[in-house]
């Protein structure tokens, strides 16, 4: 390897470290998306009157769907459950 090749791969390493750790960053935030929209949908399904406060009707469910993994998304985003921080600090560790 000649010194252009070793000083092109020393400044390429760390973006390309930044950006598999920007890349897990998403996953893990996806990740939590992932996880509070199941919570969302279990608790739906399991307190019978939807969190919503009222019963749905087959036609509203996938609007229901729809409002739940929007909020998901945004939960995720702010770190509502703190999922996608803790595995992101677990990679730094």
């Amino acid at each position: 390897m000649d010194a252009l090749s070793a000083a092109s791969a020393m400044r390429s390493a760390p973006e390309n470290k930044q950006e598999k750790i920007k890349g897990f960053q998403q996953a893990a935030e996806e990740f939590e998306a992932m996880f509070a929209s199941s919570l969302l949908r279990s608790s739906r399904e399991a307190g019978g009157g939807g969190w919503l406060g009222g019963e749905t009707s087959g036609g509203s469910d996938g609007i229901v769907e729809f409002a739940e993994q929007s909020i998901a998304k945004a939960m995720a985003h702010k770190g509502a459950l703190g999922i996608a921080k803790t595995l992101t600090n677990s990679l730094h560790r």
